[in-house]
């Protein structure tokens, strides 16, 4: 076929929940009609939040809807991956697709079976460098079986895009499979213009109540009264830290009572979390703001972003706050530490140090021409994981596997 004239590129997802890798899959394809692929979405299990984003930008959406059966009930996981399989080769024959592309662990048996029928290559997309569910322990039976039946399966893989370097190192573990097959294509966010110093004044005062007294000045009652707003954004899941972030933050608001650490996002953790912010007594000082579509209003209202997750494909949460010039703290862990530079653009603290945690983001709240310093670099190091880099890292692996001839 040839790659300089449209062709259809299916993506496979379990779900289209608002994650790290649907919202990749989101930000890839926008604005296709203007390039040289189709794409097609299918989401294996069930839809969700950005499914309508993709809607949005005219992208093709198909939900199947099946959920597939447990491996304790193998005749009906059978049935159900039989019936995926049927569904999603029926779909992409009717949108004639040239190449399939999975992202997440449970769509790649299914991409590989469809683009084994079809005859086109498959492209594993992996996320994350944890290959496995990280609920699992390493020597549990289905964790072995599932390590087996992956080396079996990746063989087959045509190309794996791993989007951050450690997720290259894990897939490089992995039996048989060829490391020249793995292409380091780093996750990308949308940039957006900085906002002007009117949009600035405008998003604050449409925040005033979540701001409250956190930048008020101290009128002379000295550095202990100052205070500052920290923003974090994530799914609310233990991966994410939020509950060191929160123990942290009580360390923050013991020096700095004025001081504000807003969570955007949404989870199974968040009762947990309201109850331990309960418990603490910071109800009024840690505000969980649930699923949030004004992330761009909160930084600009923002001193600091703050992340304590335990790893990342590639930390793009902090590059989004980069990008709008705010600095970051965080844990240094994999996926982070590509992005956040070390006394440039943020802090890094040893993982689940909660004091060093808490003693970076003082450090900078107290610090405000240190703050600006690391804003001014912030930006441009942010652009290096601007989506546009791994739309055309994406589209020169497409072409080279189209030019070759079927495997």
């Amino acid at each position: 076929m040839d790659p300089v004239r449209p062709f259809g590129v299916l993506h496979l997802l379990p779900t289209l929940s608002m994650g790290g890798a649907e919202l990749h899959v989101a930000r890839l394809v926008a604005g296709w009609e203007s390039g040289p692929t189709r794409p097609l979405v299918v989401a294996m299990h069930r839809g969700g939040p950005v499914e309508a984003r993709l809607r949005a930008t005219n992208v093709p959406v198909e939900v199947i809807g099946i959920q597939r059966a447990p491996i304790h009930r193998p005749l009906a996981a059978l049935r159900d991956a039989r019936a995926l399989e049927a569904a999603t080769l029926a779909i992409a024959v009717r949108h004639g697709v040239a190449l399939v592309q999975t992202h997440l662990s449970d769509a790649d048996w299914l991409g590989l079976r469809v683009g084994r029928r079809l005859r086109v290559p498959v492209v594993i997309t992996c996320h994350d460098p944890h290959l496995l569910p990280q609920e699992r322990a390493a020597t549990d039976f289905r964790s072995k079986l599932r390590r087996f039946v992956q080396a079996r399966l990746w063989r087959r893989a045509d190309a794996f895009i791993a989007v951050g370097a450690e997720v290259v190192r894990a897939i490089e573990q992995v039996p048989g499979v060829d490391p020249a097959r793995i292409r380091l294509i780093r996750s990308g966010f949308e940039s957006k213009p900085l906002p002007t110093a009117a949009e600035r004044t405008t998003f604050r005062a449409r925040h005033a109540a979540l701001i409250g007294d956190a930048h008020r000045d101290a009128h002379g009652e000295g550095a202990r009264e100052a205070g500052g707003i920290v923003l974090a954004v994530g799914r609310l899941v233990e991966n994410k830290g939020f509950h060191h972030l929160i123990d942290a933050f009580a360390q923050v608001a013991a020096q700095r009572p004025r001081a504000r650490l807003w969570i955007a996002g949404d989870g199974p953790e968040h009762a947990a979390l309201a109850t331990r912010i309960e418990r603490l007594g910071l109800a009024s000082r840690i505000l969980l703001l649930g699923m949030r579509d004004d992330v761009h209003e909160l930084l600009a209202c923002a001193d600091l972003f703050a992340t304590a997750t335990r790893y990342e494909g590639l930390g793009l949460a902090a590059a989004e706050a980069l990008d709008q010039g705010v600095p970051v703290v965080a844990f240094r862990v994999s996926g982070v530490e590509e992005v956040v530079e070390h006394e440039r653009t943020g802090l890094l603290v040893p993982h689940a140090a909660v004091a060093a945690l808490a003693a970076a983001t003082l450090a900078l709240l107290a610090d405000p021409e240190r703050r600006a310093a690391f804003a001014s670099a912030a930006r441009p190091s942010a652009q290096r994981f601007e989506i546009g880099a791994a739309r055309a890292a994406t589209l020169a692996l497409y072409a080279e596997l189209l030019r070759r001839p079927a495997r």
